[in-house]
């Protein structure tokens, strides 16, 4: 395990409210820069039906006068939100990855992440990175938990999993409702995955999904997607293919090279940003020492 998340278990957040819990949460991220490998065109609008009333949301209005506001309340030692300044390098490597996106020539908008399998660390990822593009000023940024198998986005934030992306695609509720601000960051909004009662790849290869995501298109400047592995089931193509990108997360000592190559076969052609590289130990060119205090007064 890294040292990195032997100090971050060791560090409560003030950016969330911590709770006591002897579980031990998710690995912590420690990646290196993401450089984009390939140059891709943003996918034109989606072809299909006109947009659903349940989804229609008022552009003009800010975001924030549309959703309830909820207090992040993670549970102590799950390594989310790292920008309190106590883990410096985990918050700078998550600006350098909000940079390389910032910068990429396509400007994507709509990106998933996800990973070979399992256990990588993908929602933390998903969760730090959205997290780390709503410190920017006037940036609303949504993090859409759309694993509805194993979702676990709302249960490392402390937050309520229902009504979420399910109930919003069956119809149970309208996706104003199941949308919630968190308080301890203004600018980032949450999407939880809900509970299916469907089968969740009947879910994402309907019209509604598709509705949905070009409402929220126009509703928020990123919207952050957290999707299940790829290859594993069909859940990822049909969110991968609403989404101008995917980055994989890799993790080292972790990961199967044979499995991370066949979950690079399932990337749609044009649409791999990168990979972020998960757990990644200190080695001799990583200098961290004294840099991060570089610039600082």
């Amino acid at each position: 395990m890294s040292r990195i998340f032997d100090a971050l278990k060791q560090t409560e957040n003030p950016i969330v409210r911590m709770i006591e819990s002897e579980q031990e949460g998710e690995m912590v991220v420690s990646e290196l820069p993401l450089a984009p490998p390939q140059v891709f065109s943003a996918p034109d609008p989606l072809p299909g039906p006109s947009v659903d009333q349940q989804f229609a949301l008022a552009a003009e209005q800010p975001a924030a006068e549309h959703y309830r506001t909820v207090e992040i309340r993670a549970k102590a030692g799950m390594p989310v939100l790292p920008f309190d300044d106590t883990d410096r390098r985990t918050a700078e490597s998550y600006r350098i990855l909000r940079t390389n996106i910032l910068h990429h020539p396509a400007k994507p908008k709509v990106f998933s992440i996800t990973s070979a399998g399992p256990g990588e660390g993908k929602t933390t990822s998903a969760i730090n990175l959205a997290g780390a593009l709503a410190l920017k000023e006037d940036s609303h940024v949504l993090l859409v938990d759309a694993d509805l198998r194993r979702g676990c986005v709302a249960e490392m934030l402390g937050v309520n999993r229902t009504p979420g992306l399910a109930e919003v695609l069956s119809g149970q509720c309208r996706v104003e409702e199941a949308i919630i601000q968190t308080e301890n960051l203004a600018n980032l909004y949450v999407l939880p995955a809900g509970e299916s009662q469907a089968n969740p790849a009947e879910l994402l290869d309907s019209a509604s999904w598709r509705a949905l995501i070009r409402d929220l298109r126009e509703q928020f400047e990123f919207v952050v997607v957290d999707t299940t592995p790829v290859g594993i089931v069909a859940d990822n193509q049909l969110v991968q293919a609403v989404c101008d990108g995917t980055i994989m997360v890799v993790r080292p000592d972790f990961t199967d090279r044979r499995a991370y190559s066949t979950a690079m076969q399932y990337v749609t052609k044009g649409k791999f940003l990168g990979v972020l590289l998960n757990c990644v130990e200190d080695w001799l060119l990583w200098q961290t020492r004294d840099y991060y205090g570089y610039g600082k007064k």
